[in-house]
């Protein structure tokens, strides 16, 4: 009592789809699909690079202009006239007198 099944085929405007034939297309759907994905994802990466490069570069123009900043205020903090004049000034001290200098040899 075999009875013989069936297949069936789906028409559509003259176009008949099997089975078969629908494997490899899923699979090439899927593909570029996963393609598709793999490629717009590459991209948000690059932009985000570009964003963090930005960043960086913005941070070391300011810590650039911080480190010249500090530069040019060790210089004149260190400026002899200025220690100089300080320690006339508000520490009251004085050149030694010739009396005061020993030298030790």
């Amino acid at each position: 009592m075999s009875e013989a099944v069936q297949r069936t085929v789906v028409k559509i405007n003259g176009f008949v789809l099997h089975r078969p034939r629908m494997t490899p297309l899923f699979v090439a759907i899927v593909l570029m699909a996963a393609l598709s994905l793999l490629f717009v994802w590459s991209r948000l990466q690059a932009i985000n690079l570009e964003y963090d490069i930005s960043r960086l570069e913005t941070e070391i123009r300011s810590e650039s202009e911080d480190l010249t900043r500090l530069k040019l205020e060790a210089a004149h903090l260190g400026s002899h006239k200025r220690i100089e004049r300080l320690a006339r000034h508000e520490l009251g001290l004085q050149l030694p007198a010739p009396g005061q200098i020993i030298r030790v040899d």
